[in-house]
């Protein structure tokens, strides 16, 4: 019975990844730059980083300095937390490579998600362990965040399928998450490979949504006023550095 609840839960996990998307409309959003604070990874003023080797580099206003940073990251890809993806999809946002900011934030989406559920919650811990404080940040992650990239993103859905495409498929990889975590109690591994392929599975109905449901989500866009806020934005390509 846990199982098959679990499994439900899974499948809609990926559905509420888009419905922060229909709620970015309050006035008080300015959509060219993210306003978060996540304690104690993120804070937009200053931006203050805090996420050991990549910190200075994501915090840099020397563009050059961010985009060696980024390219450095794309090296370290497998190995790399959410809150690092989320961090550098927010900078990435903020600095003018929104299309690529879209890819970072469903990474880290995905593998925020994937942290939650292979981690043992009976042993998480409280206020104050890795665990249990990960598992909150993901949380506020992508409820501040979200507003802002989704808004951005399903502006342009059939780019969002192929990016969420991606995603699904490259989170079918399951990486060492005691090494990426340490100090964080997970599931036995021998249930991992079954719980990770039900959290991909689940993103099948985000990409169903997004193909079937496109011109219901463009018309609330411009309902809401969305559309309008979001659509002046431009985009920079980012190119290898």
């Amino acid at each position: 019975m846990n199982e098959l609840i679990n499994k439900l839960s899974l499948a809609l996990v990926a559905i509420s990844f888009a419905l922060v998307a229909l709620k970015a409309a309050q006035p008080e959003i300015n959509p060219s730059h993210i306003d978060a604070y996540v304690t104690p990874y993120y804070d937009s003023k200053g931006p203050e980083v805090k996420l050991g080797r990549f910190s200075s580099g994501l915090a840099s206003a020397k563009e050059d300095d961010f985009l060696a940073t980024i390219a450095q990251m794309k090296k370290d890809w497998d190995r790399l937390t959410f809150p690092e993806l989320y961090v550098a999809a927010i900078r990435l946002y903020d600095l003018g490579y929104r299309k690529e900011s879209v890819y970072w934030f469903y990474s880290a989406q995905y593998r925020g998600r994937q942290f939650g559920v292979l981690l043992d919650q009976t042993k998480m811990g409280s206020i104050g362990s890795p665990g249990f404080e990960l598992l909150h940040a993901q949380n506020a992650f992508y409820q501040l965040v979200g507003p802002y990239i989704n808004g951005y993103a399903f502006g342009d859905m059939d780019g969002l399928v192929k990016i969420v495409e991606r995603v699904q498929k490259e989170g079918r990889r399951i990486p060492d998450l005691e090494a990426a975590y340490p100090g964080v109690t997970f599931r036995n591994k021998s249930e991992w490979p079954s719980a990770n392929a039900d959290l991909a599975d689940g993103m099948n109905q985000l990409i169903s949504m997004l193909k079937e449901k496109k011109d219901d989500i463009k018309r609330q866009r411009i309902e809401r006023g969305v559309e309008e806020k979001f659509s002046k934005l431009t985009s920079k390509e980012l190119t290898s550095h």
